[in-house]
């Protein structure tokens, strides 16, 4: 075979070279191709985008405001309606409050977030959105060839700024609901006398009918279950309030209790004064508090908060500002208790010895046990806080009870 001509070889050559540059500006083709479909679904995705926006937009808008018309204390129904299908708030929306009330005293409380459940909806919409846009964009990837990557390249990149990603917008918060539209929060004077006179002729039932009949069993108890705990929430809410440096008298606090009675969605400013129990009852352990203060016992200290806040959160959150303030006084170093600083408590010395030393001597010995008598062996050793009760019980028995050693060596 012999050797081409070297008019034959420029002539293949040639051929090869318009081959590959017609293979080029085809490629250059398909880039506006490519790029108008992506721009295309762009569009449609972007639209479709924003139909779930806008629909996700009214819900939230139409919730927040059933949730101010009803108030906060039907928030947590109002979360439980929604559930099913949150088109049916709309069902809600020309209602007047007492109407929309009713119907969702029908649902129990649910703690689902029905705004924050919304939103992650559309996040989730928005991310599959994305993701179509990116697979359209991806479909020009691969359809090149040795002589036209350079060109798939820059098409890809130009396509992509061509058909961006979708815009997306932030849908509205919560909004705080209030006490509810059409929610009274106070009785006038004249709503007070009514609905005191007519209980008072429902339950005065003594001989002259002047007073309420009392229990046979118990002289301190009212005879009718009814009217011992009408007053037993009136005693609790007039101590509460003292508490707290209100000043509520004792006809508006039963006033309060009784309408409250017949008419259950009243929210007197005052009724938020009705706990469990009083800030006096033993059940709240506030000397078992103040006990464990004294030592620096901050976990025990926040137990009997944590248990106090079911049954009167305004003791609770006073235990829980105290132990905040002990907490940032150990942490500056500085901690503070009844007998003297955390640090201290660890690292006391021996007692001054009993004898000798003059008055110098006796009055280190006064000012020792003082401070540390009571909590201290006297070698310096800090005492349980067993031993420490068992210590103070020995001590206001007449003529004195056990020893210190004999504490030490009985109770651990």
């Amino acid at each position: 075979m012999g050797l081409l001509s070297s008019r034959t070889f420029r002539q293949i050559a040639t051929g090869a070279l318009t081959g590959i540059e017609e293979k080029r500006n085809d490629m250059r083709d398909r880039i506006d191709t490519y790029r108008e479909k992506a721009v295309t679904k762009k569009n449609e995705i972007q639209k479709k985008y924003n139909e779930y926006f806008d629909e996700e937009k009214e819900n939230i808008n139409t919730f927040n405001q059933l949730s101010t018309l009803v108030g906060d204390d039907y928030v947590g129904k109002l979360n439980s309606f929604a559930q099913a299908s949150p088109a049916r708030l709309s069902m809600l929306l020309n209602q007047n409050a007492d109407v929309v009330r009713s119907e969702l005293d029908k649902y129990q409380d649910s703690d689902a977030d029905f705004v924050q459940q919304r939103t992650e909806k559309l996040k989730l919409n928005e991310q599959e959105l994305n993701q179509n846009l990116q697979d359209q964009e991806g479909l020009f990837k691969g359809t090149s060839t040795l002589f036209t990557r350079d060109i798939e390249d820059r098409g890809i990149k130009d396509i992509q700024a061509e058909a961006g990603t979708l815009t997306s917008e932030s849908l509205p918060s919560t909004a705080p609901a209030g006490p509810g539209i059409d929610v009274k929060t106070r009785l006038t004077n004249p709503e007070k006398s009514t609905v005191i006179n007519n209980f008072d002729k429902l339950y005065k039932t003594d001989m002259d009918g002047t007073e309420y009949q009392m229990s046979d069993e118990d002289p301190d108890k009212y005879a009718n279950p009814t009217v011992q705990s009408v007053f037993d929430k009136v005693a609790i809410m007039e101590a509460n309030a003292a508490e707290e440096r209100v000043t509520l008298d004792t006809q508006t606090a039963l006033a309060e209790v009784l309408y409250q009675m017949d008419n259950p969605n009243y929210k007197g400013d005052n009724l938020k004064f009705i706990t469990q129990i009083g800030p006096k009852n033993p059940s709240l352990n506030t000397a078992e508090f103040d006990s464990a203060e004294s030592y620096g016992n901050v976990e025990e200290m926040k137990e009997i908060a944590e248990r106090n806040k079911t049954l009167n959160i305004f003791i609770a959150e006073d235990m829980l500002i105290r132990i905040k303030e002990l907490e940032e006084a150990k942490a500056s170093g500085e901690t503070t208790t009844a007998t003297g600083t955390v640090t201290d408590l660890a690292e006391v010395k021996a007692r001054p010895p009993s004898f000798g030393g003059g008055q110098k001597a006796k009055q280190e010995r006064e000012a020792w046990d003082a401070q540390y008598g009571n909590t201290h062996f006297n070698d310096g050793t800090l005492m349980s806080q067993a031993q420490q009760e068992a210590w103070r019980e020995s001590q206001a028995k007449k003529g004195g009870g056990k020893s210190k050693n004999s504490i030490r060596r009985l109770i651990d």
